[in-house]
């Protein structure tokens, strides 16, 4: 997918150019464009996620069938193909795996905030 850009001063347009993805892994749709982490920054990661959650007491066998129903949607070639025209590309990341996203980022987000000493005003 390509929009053009509109004519700069040299009056010429074009279609930008992906110089790194900034996820742990290549995106699909542009395999061949490296990593931030390929460029030797190997902690560099910057995600955009979607998920849905459910309360802490929800027996696990709904997670379950929940998580289920949610992951075949995202892989339904129809869903895919919709999210993207958008840039999204679902992952299917549920119950630990997704928990351990939400305690990995909440620590860096911390730590980030900590150390730039930001303050709710």
């Amino acid at each position: 997918m390509c929009y053009k850009k509109p004519p700069g001063a040299d009056g010429k347009g074009g279609c930008p150019r992906a110089l790194a993805a900034t996820t742990r892994m290549r995106i699909e749709p542009l395999p061949e464009v490296p990593t931030v982490a390929e460029f030797g920054y190997k902690d560099y990661e910057v995600d955009f996620w979607t998920g849905v959650l459910a309360p802490a007491k929800t027996p696990k066998e709904t997670v379950s069938q929940l998580a289920g129903w949610f992951t075949a949607a995202m892989q339904a070639p129809e869903v895919k193909a919709k999210l993207a025209v958008q840039g999204l590309f679902p992952v299917g990341l549920c119950g630990v795996g997704f928990a351990a996203l939400l305690r990995k980022q909440c620590d860096e987000f911390g730590r980030v905030i900590r150390e730039a000493n930001i303050k709710v005003e």
